[in-house]
């Protein structure tokens, strides 16, 4: 092979690394901000429990005020019996007393269908918080390891790129620049061995003509389909 296109076959090697690396650390803020995201929602779940219970708290009290609203006249009640001087008047108490006992009942009844609920609702409130300390715990040691791979990244972009810079420094200014050209193009996909007689990179078959000029590796032939510079690499013997 000769040196010119093992040099663009090792600079390709080279760019597509630099390129998966740079692409992944584009996707980090996106992961973190996921994070983010999983600790507001067990954060706002957090939040909704509690504001349930305290509506539930608020309705309780505000129907325990009722209950000592009719606890107020059936004391009246009680005390009037002593004044009742007709039966008429006696039954009419008893109605209104019958009365006020069946709304303290329905109040009540209502009261426990309440404690209930917030026995419920405290439980809700201990998930959602242990889902939350765990969404935070887990979120930092995602954060920890995302902060070592950006650090792992940065270092390995920082050695892909110095060793482009050799690299590129013994390929031809013309092919270099032809190379570069190709990168842009075609996705940063320059250069692709072929597979018999097809390119890797665009699945064209090529002529036979071009295929075995491509096999020889000593000279810098383009595919016919896509422009991106061949290569042939020889099949290992058993």
């Amino acid at each position: 092979m000769i040196p010119q296109l093992a040099a663009l076959i090792a600079l390709q090697q080279l760019d597509t690394a630099a390129e998966a690396a740079r692409r992944r650390l584009g996707e980090l803020p996106g992961a973190e901000q996921a994070i983010d995201a999983a600790i507001a929602a067990a954060s706002q779940t957090v939040d909704a429990a509690k504001a349930r219970l305290a509506e539930n708290q608020h309705t309780r009290r505000e129907l325990e005020k009722q209950v000592a609203v009719v606890d107020g006249r059936l004391s009246r009640f009680e005390d009037h019996k002593a004044a009742v001087k007709t039966n008429q008047e006696f039954t009419a108490l008893l109605h209104e007393i019958t009365t006020a006992k069946v709304e303290k009942d329905a109040v009540e009844e209502q009261i426990l269908v309440l404690l209930e609920a917030a026995d419920v609702i405290t439980a809700d409130i201990k998930a959602a918080e242990k889902a939350l300390a765990d969404a935070r715990r887990d979120g930092e040691v995602t954060r920890s390891g995302l902060k070592a791979e950006r650090q792992r990244l940065d270092a390995e972009l920082a050695r892909l790129t110095s060793e482009r810079v050799r690299e590129t420094a013994s390929v031809e200014k013309p092919v270099l620049a032809r190379y570069e050209q190709i990168l842009k193009q075609r996705r940063m996909i320059a250069v692709a061995p072929i597979e018999g007689e097809l390119c890797t990179a665009c699945h064209v078959r090529l002529r036979p003509a071009v295929a075995q000029q491509i096999r020889r590796n000593d000279s810098i032939v383009p595919c016919d389909s896509c422009s991106r510079i061949l290569y042939f690499v020889p099949k290992e013997p058993a």
